[in-house]
């Protein structure tokens, strides 16, 4: 939360920012499930929602959705796979962003949804795709000692 809050507009790049916030929620809801991920996301939607009062408690559901949904589908997926991983992230960015975007939105500006979810929303998810990517191959590289690819499962 306070990387977040504290230093991310620094690596914003035409607007565009990495969400840390998802970044964490995404990997709690894969190792703890559900419930760990709708907690998580509540608290730290709450403490979003505190820097922005007009639009109080909308990030709290949304995280609140994106962990549980995260931690729901947590059996299914291989979550090794740096693509699939990839993939996860910016879909929890896009489903964050889309109820966000309508719910903050809805009233004042209903027409504006889909042009903030292609404005900002596909920019941030692919951008926290790859931030949330580079990070779990720097601790994959740290714990693990080294990446084991399997070339055959990559090209066949």
């Amino acid at each position: 939360m306070l990387i977040q809050t504290s230093w991310a507009h620094w690596v914003r790049i035409l607007d565009i920012g990495p969400d840390l916030v998802i970044i964490v929620l995404v990997y709690l809801g894969l190792s703890g499930g559900q419930i760990e991920g709708t907690v998580y996301g509540f608290a730290s939607g709450f403490l979003l929602d505190v820097y922005n009062p007009e639009t109080m408690g909308v990030n709290a559901l949304a995280n609140s959705l994106v962990g549980f949904s995260v931690g729901h589908f947590r059996t299914g997926i291989s979550v090794e796979d740096f693509r699939v991983q990839a993939l996860l992230l910016f879909l929890a960015v896009i489903l964050h962003d889309l109820i966000y975007f309508l719910f903050a939105n809805f009233l004042s500006k209903p027409d504006a949804i889909l042009g903030l979810i292609f404005r900002f929303g596909f920019g941030t998810a692919l951008y926290t795709a790859v931030v949330g990517v580079g990070i779990s191959l720097v601790l994959s590289i740290r714990f693990n000692r080294g990446i084991y690819l399997d070339a055959r499962r990559l090209y066949g």
